[in-house]
């Protein structure tokens, strides 16, 4: 369940006003979308578990030797991980972006055609595509789409996860799809929006990182609400909530895959 879109959009500029690099970090990742669709893919493969600074130079690294999609899929594991070495889990990424160079080769042919599939074919379509290649899971699938192709994903991140529960936006158990429902549910389908929402609230996660700055926190839950908690009932299950809601316009949503795109929402006013 999702509030409407002015709670959540005053809660992002009070971030942005509150976190040093909010700003910056919006320009950087709106330049992502003139990065090489095969060097993005490289650089979200290379990003699980590893800072942002490290990935970027490990992407960098790999990019200046690898820069097509020929070298890549026929490079051996061992010399991509003499140049990504630094990041986490080096050894296996380096194994999976040989694979993910031969899956896009083997099913695509080029990365172009990719690149075209992904720019028009319909979400989920694009979506699933991503999802078959190695490496690439919901995050880095939504990274791609957002990032290079302007099309409304969410990409949900460690610290982007972990916001969402310190402000109640989730149950405290709650997943990332859980969070990317809630977002997308209360800002629409507006690239530039999400854009600008997942950069905000990233970089509030880094400012909050390690128990840092709990107060802001406190005061964005505060005095800034966003789009309220979303309540899960598991399928083929009724239950009965209990909510305490205030005055204002809520979207309803399904979080099952398919279900939200296909339009299984509503909204719900609650007057003062």
């Amino acid at each position: 369940m999702s509030r409407d879109v002015t709670g959540l959009v005053s809660l992002l500029e009070r971030a942005a006003r509150e976190v040093p690099g909010a700003g910056a970090l919006l320009a950087r990742l709106r330049r992502r979308r003139r990065d090489p669709l095969l060097k993005l893919l490289a650089g979200v493969v290379l990003s699980h578990q590893t800072t942002a600074r490290q990935s970027r130079r490990a992407t960098a690294r790999l990019w200046r030797r690898y820069r097509s999609l020929d070298r890549l899929a026929r490079a051996r594991p061992a010399e991509i991980y003499a140049l990504i070495g630094t990041v986490g889990l080096g050894r296996i990424k380096a194994g999976r972006l040989v694979a993910l160079a031969r899956a896009v080769e083997d099913r695509w042919g080029t990365v172009r055609a990719l690149g075209q599939y992904l720019r028009t074919a319909p979400l989920q379509d694009a979506w699933r595509a991503l999802l078959q290649l190695p490496g690439i899971g919901p995050k880095s699938a939504a990274v791609v789409l957002l990032f290079r192709f302007g099309r409304p994903a969410f990409p949900v991140d460690t610290n982007i996860l972990r916001v969402a529960r310190e402000l109640g936006w989730v149950r405290p158990d709650a997943g990332p799809e859980e969070v990317r429902a809630v977002v997308e549910g209360a800002l629409g389908p507006d690239p530039a929006l999400l854009l600008k929402a997942h950069a905000y609230l990233l970089a509030l996660g880094r400012a909050t990182q390690r128990g840092r700055r709990r107060d802001l926190l406190a005061r964005l839950r505060e005095e800034a609400p966003g789009p309220g908690q979303i309540a899960v009932i598991a399928p083929g299950k009724d239950e009965e909530l209990r909510l305490s809601l205030k005055a204002g316009s809520y979207v309803m949503l399904c979080s099952l895959p398919g279900h939200r795109e296909a339009g299984m929402a509503g909204v719900l006013r609650v007057g003062p």
